[in-house]
């Protein structure tokens, strides 16, 4: 499932970035459904990085800087015996 969850996040980053908002509408439907199924997906994109939070493994470009500019794969979970289990950690670029 994460290959599909990946997939989907790069289908969503490039829409973005080319201002292509003729899929906007499916993609929250497969997301709405992907969290559903007990899955919660988390851009952190533009937020601060932390280096206490083992949900994300950055490549830090400029030390000085706390901000996470890009995100190559976003951090999965997923809901399993009503327990939120780290699935995926995010990799992302901080500078």
């Amino acid at each position: 499932m994460n290959v599909i969850i990946n997939q989907l996040f790069e289908i969503e980053k490039k829409a973005l970035e080319q201002n292509f908002n003729g899929f906007e509408r499916n993609l929250k439907r497969i997301y709405n459904e992907l969290e559903e199924k007990g899955y919660k997906i988390i851009n952190p994109l533009g937020t601060n990085y932390d280096e206490r939070d083992s949900s994300i493994d950055a490549n830090i470009l400029n030390s000085n800087s706390k901000k996470i500019t890009k995100v190559i794969r976003p951090t999965i979970y997923k809901t399993e015996n009503d327990t939120l289990q780290l699935v995926q950690k995010a990799v992302v670029i901080v500078e």
